[in-house]
């Protein structure tokens, strides 16, 4: 289930070390526990929010007395929270860890944004296999060159489906539709040229521009719908499942490298990839459930021609490839397919 640590971390080889490392090497702070403070910018109930907490409850009943976690959840944006990652001075960052979407590939690796792109992946295992292969360990790289952060292991988020007020059926259901989407330009560039009108809200302000009619539609991963409770604004829930999502846990370099020990490194890495294996399992376990959930709460559940949708984008998608996602191809992406 769970991904290989790539390359990104090769500045810091003693996070490498195996699981029998002894447990008592490095333990502890000479002044108490280490305090590591997690920010995440979902909300509570978010899958990506409850590996935050999962992160936590393992960190401290592991090594009781050793690490003192705070979880702070809505914090800021997917927008805003990358940046306020980046420095070294701890009083200056929002957190030394942060718990965020695919944002970072846009803000920092965009060649390689076909990652989070819609229809480009099939499956969560196929993101595995890109995240594992020598694209995937470039991405990290330019993401810590360029951002100061490390990427640790990647959770599953779920397919992204699309809610609204009308059914979505097909692309001409696209045309005119007040569509909110995140200032991601490779989604805007696929969904604007299929006729929607994007409107670019944060995601905490997501619920009030639904509900006041400023958009019309959204996207995003079920427990993005639950937590936020969309079904309350929303009638349709259109199982499009154009995208795989995931979640990309970031430390602070400085963080990582400077501000903990051997010993220490180790275990933080080691509790974020247990939190991480535990939500993608949660995940994979509740998709099913979690439809269920919002047909109960009263949103109709659409199954739309999935397949003249994703050919209706191929156009926009090819000409990402050829003009922003350079690195490869999209044949030699779905070549890494299992």
């Amino acid at each position: 289930m769970r991904a290989l640590r790539t390359a990104t971390l090769a500045a810091f080889p003693i996070l490498f070390a195996t699981r029998t490392a002894p447990a008592g090497a490095d333990e502890g702070g000479d002044n108490g526990p280490i305090t590591i403070r997690v920010a995440t910018p979902f909300a509570p109930g978010q899958i990506l929010a409850v590996t935050a907490d999962k992160f936590k409850e393992i960190l401290e009943q592991k090594y009781p007395g050793q690490f003192q976690v705070t979880v702070a959840k809505s914090v800021l944006n997917e927008q805003a929270i990358d940046p306020a990652m980046q420095n070294c001075d701890p009083a200056q960052r929002v957190a030394d860890i942060a718990v965020t979407g695919g944002q970072p590939l846009a803000d920092w690796a965009p060649a390689y944004g076909f990652v989070n792109g819609p229809y480009v992946l099939k499956d969560f295992s196929h993101f595995q296999a890109v995240w594992r292969s020598d694209l995937g360990v470039a991405a990290a790289d330019l993401i810590k060159t360029n951002g100061n952060v490390v990427v640790l292991e990647p959770v599953y988020r779920g397919f992204r489906q699309f809610t609204s007020n009308k059914p979505i059926h097909g692309p001409a259901d696209f045309v005119g539709l007040k569509l909110r989407l995140p200032a991601i330009p490779d989604w805007v560039a696929v969904w604007s040229s299929l006729g929607a009108t994007i409107v670019q809200v944060p995601l905490n302000s997501l619920y009030d521009a639904l509900k006041s009619g400023r958009a019309e539609a959204s996207e995003g991963d079920l427990t993005q719908i639950t937590s936020l409770k969309l079904y309350q604004v929303q009638t349709d829930l259109t199982l499009t499942s154009h995208l795989v999502g995931f979640g990309l846990p970031l430390a602070n370099a400085c963080f990582l490298q400077n501000e903990l020990n051997e010993g220490q490194r180790q275990k933080v890495l080691h509790a974020m990839e247990d939190a991480s294996d535990f939500a993608t399992k949660t995940i994979i376990a509740d998709e099913p459930s979690l439809i269920a959930q919002l047909q109960a709460a009263g949103m109709t559940v659409v199954t739309p021609d999935a397949a003249s949708i994703r050919a209706a984008a191929k156009p926009a998608i090819d000409h990402l490839f050829a003009t922003e996602w350079t690195v490869t191809t999209w044949a030699a992406v779905l070549k890494l397919a299992n």
